[in-house]
């Protein structure tokens, strides 16, 4: 037997069902096994085991197996509520289910909007989609979007990626997946984090904004933006971008920063500082307009390349070239286009220089076509060797000796005892020497190797010109001073308070330690990157307070 409520006319409720009845302003519509009940409204067919109708307002309510039908949508529950008025149908039930195309949602209670048809749950739901599982407190899905607030997690079992956020907006037909809050992604290739961004589910391309971080296997970079892809691993970073090689153990810090495959390019103010030999507390610093960097993992080989007004420090030595190339398993650097080179009291120039750095520090200089070194003694005078080629000794970063072949030139000057005053100036010359240096940059002895020509003037026949060799420059005002390089350290106090750290290593004590790296919060074992250098720095401290106490 059918029963239909009202006329079919219109957008009202039409009814079917095996039998009803009325009572006070109700209508009740009973199910069988053979038949249920049946309720339509435009495109929209509720299916149940027994029905309640509003006689005033059609105003519903069903119970039992409650299915609604509304073209591709197909929803599931215990009980359902539909106000005909607000065009509202609410679902609630142990679980409702809602399956829209390739989308299935699970929740307890679901509002359905037969006009829009549009959903949302407010109690907590679950998304499935392909291999994506998503979870969230609240959830509004759209004919076009979904939205996701509240403690939103989405697992990717086959990319295994897993993304933590407050906020997502799902595009369907782009895939792409919108943050408005901090979001972290984790996968198998590595994790980013940032405050705002997009991530293509399909393409795995992210775009990251707001104290934007990516951290995998090999390096984390920061930024004040971030462009990355999953699959790939490529990243490029804009603005106060900060870069950390796991596998070097080098921090680069500049305005852009792009990592492709096994290269990595700086552009930009750009810095590296690297520790030598994993002491924290004798680092080197390189600053350049461009710094590329290239990991070759078939030939093993790393090579640093810097580019444009160049500048490199460390304690034991200074630097100032045009072009610069370091090749690290070798431990050799290039200097190219005037380059500069200062070590304790000596400058070193020539057409080309190169470099041999071991773990004792720089061991060798090479000074190719026109090298010349300029040392300064402990009177203020200018010991000077020119030659074709020239190679400088160093023994515990001090000068030892000089080896010169081809047109060799010196000038140095012989002190007195008290080596207060001048007791000769030498001039010479020979196709092959050897210059031997002892402490305060004085030359001890001379070894020619092939015909001279010497001359030795005592102080009061030494004329202004004598004193100079041909093309002598003096240019120690331009050595380079750690702090000029420091300028250009990037801090992040954005992220400091995020940061896990040892309780006793307070926020200025990680500035002091990091230059403003104090986001780099571990190293490749996991552990806080910073400890290490803290327990250097304090033991340095501990042993000049130690010689100090001896003093008194």
């Amino acid at each position: 037997m059918n029963v239909f409520s009202q006329s079919s006319k219109g957008d009202r409720v039409q009814i079917s069902a095996p039998r009803s009845k009325g009572i006070s302003g109700w209508r009740i519509f009973y199910g069988s096994p053979q038949q249920r009940v049946k309720m339509v409204q435009k495109s929209t067919t509720i299916y149940c085991d027994e029905a309640r109708q509003e006689t005033k307002t059609e105003k519903v309510i069903a119970t039992g197996r409650v299915k609604v039908v509304d073209k591709k949508t197909t929803i599931t529950g215990d009980q359902l509520d539909y106000d005909k008025n607000k065009g509202v149908v609410i679902i609630t039930g142990k679980v409702v289910k809602l399956i829209d195309d390739d989308v299935t949602l699970i929740t307890d209670k679901l509002y359905y909007y037969t006009s829009t048809k549009d959903a949302k749950y407010l109690t907590g739901g679950k998304v499935l989609q392909e291999t994506m599982v998503l979870t969230s407190i609240e959830g509004y899905l759209k004919k076009k979007e979904l939205i996701f607030v509240k403690n939103v997690v989405m697992d990717d079992s086959v990319k295994e990626q897993h993304l933590e956020t407050e906020k997502l907006i799902y595009d369907r037909q782009t895939k792409d997946a919108v943050f408005e809050s901090r979001t972290k992604i984790e996968s198998k290739d590595g994790d980013v984090e940032a405050n705002a961004g997009t991530y293509n589910t399909e393409s795995g391309n992210v775009h990251f904004e707001g104290s934007a971080v990516v951290e995998n296997e090999k390096y984390i970079l920061i930024g004040d933006k971030i462009d990355t892809n999953k699959n790939t691993g490529n990243s490029e970073a804009e603005g106060n971008v900060i870069f950390f090689s796991k596998q070097d153990t080098a921090l680069i810090y500049a305005d852009v920063v792009v990592r492709e495959d096994s290269s990595t390019f700086a552009y930009g103010n750009a810095l590296m500082s690297k520790p030598i030999k994993g002491n924290w507390m004798d680092m080197y610093y390189l600053a350049a307009d461009t710094l590329h960097s290239i990991n070759d993992t078939t030939t093993k080989e790393n090579t640093l390349y810097a580019h444009y007004k160049v500048s490199m420090w460390n304690k034991d030595m200074q630097s100032r070239c045009d072009s610069l190339i370091y090749f690290y398993n070798d431990s050799m650097i290039y200097f190219y286009n005037d380059p500069r080179i200062w070590a304790q009291k000596s400058q070193m120039t020539g057409d080309v220089i190169r470099t041999d750095i071991t773990s004792k520090g720089v061991e060798r200089l090479y000074l190719n076509r026109n090298g010349f070194i300029i040392s300064e003694d402990t009177i203020k005078n200018f010991n000077q060797v020119k030659g074709k080629k020239i190679i400088a000794h160093f023994e515990n970063n001090q000068l030892d000796k000089v080896d010169v072949k081809g047109n060799g030139m010196t000038r140095f000057f012989q002190l007195t005892d008290d080596k207060k005053n001048i007791y000769a100036l030498n001039k010479s010359s020979c196709p092959l020497m050897t210059l031997y240096f002892e402490e305060g940059n004085e030359v001890k002895n001379i070894k020619y190797n092939a015909r001279s020509n010497s001359t030795v003037l005592p102080p009061s026949k030494i004329q202004g010109p004598d004193k100079f060799l041909p093309g002598f420059k003096n240019r120690f005002d331009e050595k380079p001073e750690k702090e000029e390089l420091l300028q250009r350290v990037r801090t992040r106090d954005d992220l400091t308070d995020s940061m896990p750290r040892d309780p006793s290593v307070s926020k200025d004590e990680i500035k002091i330690l990091w230059n403003g790296t104090q986001v780099l919060n571990k190293n490749y074992n996991g552990e806080p990157l910073y400890i290490e250098r803290l327990k250097q720095m304090r033991k340095k401290k501990a042993l000049e307070e130690e010689n100090t106490n001896d003093d008194n």
